[in-house]
């Protein structure tokens, strides 16, 4: 059973209590050798110093007058006694370790049958022993200092191994209906291409159903505009027959109102197809500033065309990102051409650019009416009562700024009448991420 907590957090300490105990194991075993070790060569020199004195010394006198004892001793920390008898209560025939003075000792005492003598070697090793301390505060040391590396190094090493599946969240989340991409599965460790693979094929479902949909609107709107075309020639040929205060007239003419509406809502499905296919459009790197300089030069000969004026400002020469000329455009004009719509003759339609510190933001303001704000103009089919389109313009907006990831509002103006339509492109992931 897989549990709730980090993969990687799991693995990593489950990984640094492995290695800690090999370290560990690894550690004693070595410090248990080196000890016995040296130990071990002590009392080999031990035996081998007593048999060659047994050899060649009958007693204690003889010995010591051919040895130096003391310069013997304090060389070698060896002193040797041959005696006749010897008390086995407190010195048994094996080694024997005691203090004295603040000093550690080892001893051995040998009985030799063929001269009935008692031979007894004492080593001072004090020293040893502390060296075999050290040795332990050393590797007590290094364990310590093992163990904190092992941490590190697990925590690195699983982070490691999770960055490919880390990669493959950053790539699948930065995805959405309308932009999919295949992942790249050369530069994966093969464990993960399977992954990769299975995610591959579900783009290809989903590409596949979107693209269905797409044509789906678009066929069922051209198979529309025939026969409305057709009912609306025949409405003005009929309506040609009859006499200007006919009251048939009037019904006819509404009926052409009618088709003309019709028609203006098809066109919008039309359009949405088309957009649906813009959504997906790869994201080219680009001037944001001149792409909207460029549009607005013909935007100011639109307004001068409809007794309108319009003016634009940057506050900053240049905006380089990734983005979708299309879908940027397609919010960018919906804007543009409502403000120029609903501001009356001779008046003022703005644009200008500003920063703050998370977003980078265009303002589009008009000197209409101004909108009602408890309504949801990004609905579809929702439109002012001045409005005498299909409703549908801001809603293909919303979903272009959806499919970008930038954020579109519509609201009233504070300083005077008139709605501001904004566009937000949030820095953290048009300027941070690549």
């Amino acid at each position: 059973m897989l549990s709730k907590r980090s993969l990687r957090q799991r693995f990593s300490i489950e990984l640094a209590i492995f290695m800690t105990a090999m370290l560990l194991f690894t550690t004693l075993i070595l410090s248990f050798y080196l000890t016995n070790n040296l130990m071990g060569n002590i009392k080999e020199e031990m035996k081998n110093h007593i048999t060659y004195v047994q050899t060649f010394f009958v007693d204690q006198e003889e010995y010591e007058n051919h040895i130096d004892t003391l310069l013997f001793k304090e060389l070698s920390h060896l002193e040797i006694t041959i005696s006749p008898k010897l008390d086995l209560t407190k010195n048994s025939l094996k080694f024997n370790f005691h203090i004295h003075d603040n000093q550690e000792y080892l001893s051995l005492s040998k009985y030799y049958e063929h001269n009935k003598l008692y031979y007894t070697i004492k080593k001072n090793i004090t020293n040893e022993k502390i060296l075999i301390s050290k040795t332990y505060n050393v590797m007590l040391g290094l364990i310590i200092i093992g163990i904190i590396l092992i941490f590190f190094y697990s925590n690195h090493l699983s982070t490691k191994l999770m960055s490919p599946l880390q990669k493959l969240t950053e790539k699948f989340s930065a995805m959405h209906e309308n932009l999919l991409d295949k992942m790249q599965t050369t530069e994966l460790p093969t464990e993960f291409v399977s992954l990769a693979d299975s995610i591959n094929l579900l783009i290809t479902k989903v590409s596949t159903s979107i693209n269905y949909r797409k044509e789906l609107y678009i066929g069922t709107a051209h198979e529309l505009k025939t026969p409305l075309a057709v009912m609306r020639l025949k409405n003005q040929i009929t309506l040609m027959k009859y006499k200007k205060h006919d009251t048939i007239r009037e019904t006819l003419n509404q009926n052409i109102e009618s088709i003309d509406t019709l028609n203006a809502m098809i066109h919008n499905l039309l359009e949405y197809g088309r957009a649906e296919g813009a959504q997906f459009e790869q994201p080219q790197r680009l001037n944001l500033i001149r792409l909207m300089m460029n549009k607005c030069e013909e935007y100011e000969l639109l307004a001068h065309s409809q007794n309108r004026n319009f003016i634009y400002h940057f506050d900053i020469p240049h905006f380089r990102i990734n983005v979708q000329p299309l879908l940027f455009m397609q919010i960018f004009q919906n804007f543009v051409q409502n403000a120029l719509r609903f501001t009356p003759k001779n008046g003022l339609v703005s644009l200008s650019t500003r920063m703050d510190l998370n977003n980078f933001i265009i303002e589009i303001k008009d000197e209409g009416e101004g909108i009602d704000e408890t309504k949801d103009f990004f609905a579809p089919f929702q439109r002012s009562l001045e409005s005498t389109g299909a409703g549908l313009g801001l809603f293909l907006a919303q979903n272009a700024a959806e499919s970008m990831g930038v954020n579109i509002s519509l609201k009233n103006r504070k300083d005077e009448s008139g709605a501001i339509a904004s566009i937000s492109f949030p820095l953290n992931r048009f300027l941070l991420k690549i």
